[in-house]
């Protein structure tokens, strides 16, 4: 018999006696229980039941864990007969369907569904609890919402914190639907968003949009028109990037936050009223970039973890979210391999879900052109990953790779069903949105004068979000016609030397793509804003005049005539883009002794990466320390964009004028000395590409610099390495400490390290001896030497860190916050001795197994890290209760289980249920209280 058929008796023998009560309870089997079952791995059971899946013979449940149930069951118990996809939330819902889908008419379907359990479901279930994550890492913040929405009598205003791509806007959104579910808001309550960043160098024009204007207020006011403040009466206002908005906006908000009034922009007799709640969202420290006064006007702040920050579990769930929306763009079903997910989830060049999504993007983009055959299926393997990550993964060892063990959440293939009956959600073709937005504005009756100004901001920021993106045009030719990239070429030779300014490869990937955008579309613009043209014309001349010989240079070549309307999106794409590359940096000074090194240096630099904020000053010998200083501080001016300088120089004596050039020009600085081309290299990639701070850079590259030192210092000496074991009398203690050193060794690296073990009476004249022959690289035990070398007391190797710490001195290449290993050596042995001379019925070193395989389950799910004696201390507690248990000799919990207890008890009693399992011993609830207050205290 196949493994496949021994799979599917299996379940069904599991389901054929069960009735409809029991189905709806259980829900399936999962994988884990039928591998126990059938004495299979569950990576291949799990492979299995997939294939059943998509063969119709198994539903799939998308419960967690995911269980599965025969077809021929469900049909025959539940009374279903038809599947859209043989995959369901739960299957109560499914058959809410089904009965929905049997009561229903063509006539009355919209009054029904209306009306049917499963949509009055969806419309009392509270927002805030459908997002991922609600119950681990944004718990507080959930509550924090909850009661800033319910404080009486309007609610209080909330201030979102977080990096960018973090999902503020998103939680924002979720608040304003709590806050329509709870009833505080109408249903048909305005939700206006505004990003205030759009409007930074124009004060006039951003009141005017936040508190209307009155007619004749300014040139071009030639009608009263209110703001967003108005539109938001009765509902939430939410203020985007709100550190952008300057001194007099904040006040005028503040004002309007006391009173409740305000006045047009114009208008200084009338007092207006509006009631509205507001949100602001920024990825500032608000007490580094606003008004005190303001802030103390919004009194609950939620902080919205990064990504990084993320258990996990959350973020498995949202990289899956993000594959299904991507399978329901691309009209067909996914196949992610676990491998991707891994690849995905611990690359560290991106902290947040919105990079996190353009990966996904992009590596599913990929994987359809490999899949372009397929009709309903496509496969995404690790060849589909962005060059850059895959470079990435395939860099790591083994061992890293398996570090982040997601393989308790997923299986080893991840299929993600669409349903072909749903439209696809197109977002990203810019004519849309642009000519989508056009029609929505004519339509509120917006001035066409004001149309062009809304439209620049939409294009501005969605060149902006793609511009953010790392993109390459590597594979161009597999997405746009093979001629136009060249061609774009030529075009960015025009632009640049028409506008006076450099762009970079983005701007050939994205003016490739928006051409053949405009080749497939064919002449089908919507000529809503030709009166627009002109004024277009008028305040942007010379992008529009390098529009027009795009238009002329396209026409001639490829023989098609764009229309003007195609000159307009040209000369606002023009716009944006040069905007944007005239963003300030920080600027970086090279510095160096000789004729022409540093200018070298820089030459090289800009070669290779193009134009930057980059200076150099080559110092003769014959020049005086005050002409140096002089020199430096001209050109340190002269760079300063307000983003502060980084110098390099070639000699530490030039690192001791930064303090005195601070002074002198009062301009931020940060010194790195022994510079180098790699160095000058390395830094103006970091400023022109990835858009760091001074101070990221700064420290970026003095940690590059440490490492490969460190590496050159390791390949450099000739020395083989020890480690000294030290205790009173050199036996005993030592003996144990060489023991747990060697297995510690063994387990990091493939290096020959010596173990001594010496008493403390004679380390004064022992290590140097040692230290003769040897690099010693770290001394353990109960004294510190006198010289200088690495120590770690026994009691910080047995209670605290020690371990990590030896990990790291052993191999420089981990970072000793992420030291995390899979089996600590220290626990294991200390447990052991323990176990092994006071257990009588269980095998020590089989309990000791498991226990520490349990402690390291708890630490997951309580995302927290027990120290050395904690985990001791769990672990020898809960063996003697397992013997216990067999002794009949339990002990009886008399107390009152505080909250904490009663709340972390599920979680110790279900990790420790998996990891002993085998053992087929039932603990009580007694003992298991008393672990659990073992675990918390």
């Amino acid at each position: 018999m196949k493994r496949i058929e021994k799979v599917y008796n299996h379940l069904f023998d599991v389901w054929r006696h069960s009735d409809e009560k029991e189905i709806l309870e259980q829900q399936g089997s999962s994988a884990t229980e039928l591998a126990k079952g059938l004495g299979l791995t569950r990576s291949n059971v799990s492979l299995e039941l997939n294939r059943l899946v998509r063969a119709g013979k198994v539903l799939k449940v998308k419960t967690f864990p995911v269980h599965y149930i025969p077809v021929e069951i469900v049909q025959e118990r539940l009374a279903i007969q038809k599947f859209a996809y043989f995959e369901t939330p739960n299957l109560s819902q499914l058959v809410r369907s089904q009965d929905k889908k049997a009561t229903s008419t063509d006539d009355s379907k919209s009054d029904k569904s209306a009306s049917s359990p499963q949509f009055q479901e969806k419309q009392q279930k509270n927002p805030l609890l459908q997002m991922i994550g609600y119950k681990g890492s944004l718990r507080k913040a959930t509550s924090q919402a909850e009661a800033a929405i319910m404080y009486p009598p309007h609610g209080l205003h909330m201030m979102l914190l977080g990096q960018t791509g973090t999902g503020k806007t998103y939680f924002a959104n979720k608040i304003y639907e709590y806050a329509r579910y709870k009833k505080i808001l109408k249903k048909d309550a305005p939700l206006i968003s505004f990003n205030c960043a759009d409007y930074y160098n124009n004060p006039q024009l951003l009141l005017s949009t936040l508190f209307g204007h009155a007619k004749g207020a300014y040139t071009g006011a030639a009608e009263d028109e209110e703001g967003l403040v108005e539109q938001a009466d009765n509902g939430v206002l939410l203020l985007d990037e709100v550190h952008r908005l300057p001194p007099e906006g904040q006040e005028m908000l503040f004002y309007f936050i006391d009173n409740g009034t305000f006045n047009r922009l114009g208008e200084n007799q009338k007092r207006r009223k509006a009631n509205v709640l507001i949100i602001c969202a920024t990825t500032e420290d608000p007490n580094s970039s606003m008004l005190k006064t303001f802030l103390r006007r919004i009194p609950m702040t939620i902080s919205i973890p990064a990504l990084e920050e993320r258990p996990l579990s959350e973020r498995v769930e949202l990289a899956k979210f993000l594959f299904q929306r991507e399978a329901e763009r691309i009209k067909k079903n996914l196949n992610v391999k676990i491998d991707v997910f891994i690849a995905l989830l611990t690359e560290v060049n991106y902290g947040n879900v919105g990079q996190l999504k353009s990966q996904v993007q992009l590596t599913c983009a990929q994987a359809f052109l490999n899949n372009i055959n397929s009709q309903d299926e496509v496969s995404v393997q690790l060849r589909d990953l962005p060059e850059g990550l895959r470079q990435v993964w395939l860099s790591n060892s083994a061992s890293e790779r398996r570090r982040t063990d997601i393989s308790e959440y997923l299986d080893t293939n991840t299929i993600f069903y669409v349903d072909k009956t749903l439209q696809a959600d197109e977002k990203d073709n810019i004519y849309e949105l642009i000519e989508n937005k056009v029609k929505a504005l004519a339509a509120e009756g917006v001035p066409e004068s004001d149309i062009q100004q809304y439209i620049m901001v939409d294009m501005h920021l969605h060149i902006k979000n793609f511009f953010k993106q790392n993109v390459s045009d590597d594979n161009l030719a597999k997405f746009v016609d093979s001629r136009i990239p060249q061609f774009v070429e030529h075009l960015k030779e025009i632009a640049e030397e028409q506008l006076h300014c450099q762009f970079d490869r983005r701007f050939v990937y994205y003016l490739s793509m928006h051409i053949d955008a405009f080749f497939k579309r064919g002449n089908k613009t919507d000529l809503l804003m030709k009166n627009e043209v002109k004024k277009i014309k008028n305040t942007h001349e010379q992008e529009y005049h390098v529009a027009q010989i795009f238009q002329k240079k396209i026409g001639e070549t490829f023989d098609i005539m764009m229309p003007d309307m195609e000159v307009l999106y040209l000369t606002m794409l023009l716009t944006s883009i040069k905007s944007m590359s005239e963003g300030k940096k920080v600027g970086i000074l090279v510095a160096a002794h000789g004729n022409a090194t540093a200018s070298s240096m820089v030459k090289v630099a800009t070669d290779l990466l193009g134009d930057a904020n980059v200076a150099a000053l080559d110092m003769p010998l014959t020049v005086s320390p005050s002409e140096i200083l002089d020199s430096l501080a001209k050109l340190t001016k002269k760079l300063d964009q307000g983003k502060g300088v980084l110098l390099l120089v070639d000699m530490g004596s030039l690192a001791m004028f930064s303090h005195k050039l601070e002074k002198i020009t009062g301009v931020q600085l940060r010194t790195v000395p022994n510079v180098t081309t790699s160095l000058v290299l390395d830094a103006v990639r970091k400023v022109n590409y990835l858009d760091m701070d001074l101070g990221t850079i700064y420290v970026s590259l003095k940690r590059d610099i440490a490492q490969m030192v460190g590496r050159m210092a390791a390949d450099t000496t000739g020395q083989k390495k020890a480690i000294v074991s030290i205790c009173m009398t050199g036996s005993g203690t030592a003996k144990k400490l060489e023991q747990i050193i060697n297995e510690i060794v063994s387990k990091t690296t493939q290096e020959e390290i010596k173990i001594f073990t010496i008493s403390a009476l004679k380390m004064a004249v022992e290590i140097p001896q040692i230290a003769n022959d040897y690099e010693i690289i770290a001394a353990v035990g109960t004294k510190q030497p006198s010289i200088a070398i690495p120590y770690i007391s026994l009691e910080d190797l047995i209670a605290g860190n020690g371990e990590q710490r030896l990990i790291a001195l052993l191999d420089s290449n981990i970072k000793l916050p992420e030291a995390v290993i899979d089996k600590n050596i220290v626990v294991s042995n200390m447990c052991e001795d323990v176990l092994r001379t006071h257990l009588v019925y269980l095998n020590p070193f089989l309990v000791c197994q498991m226990l520490v395989n349990w402690i390291n389950k708890l630490q997951n799910k309580l995302q927290k890290d027990f120290s050395n004696s904690r985990q001791i201390k769990c672990i020898v507690h809960t063996a003697f209760a397992l013997e216990r248990v067999l002794r009949k000799n339990e002990v009886k919990y008399t107390e009152e289980p505080s909250p904490e207890v009663k709340e972390t008890l599920p979680l110790v009693e279900e990790t420790l249920h998996t990891s002993i399992g085998s053992l087929k011993i039932k603990v009580s609830e007694d003992e298991l209280y008393f672990i659990t207050e073992t675990v918390l205290n």
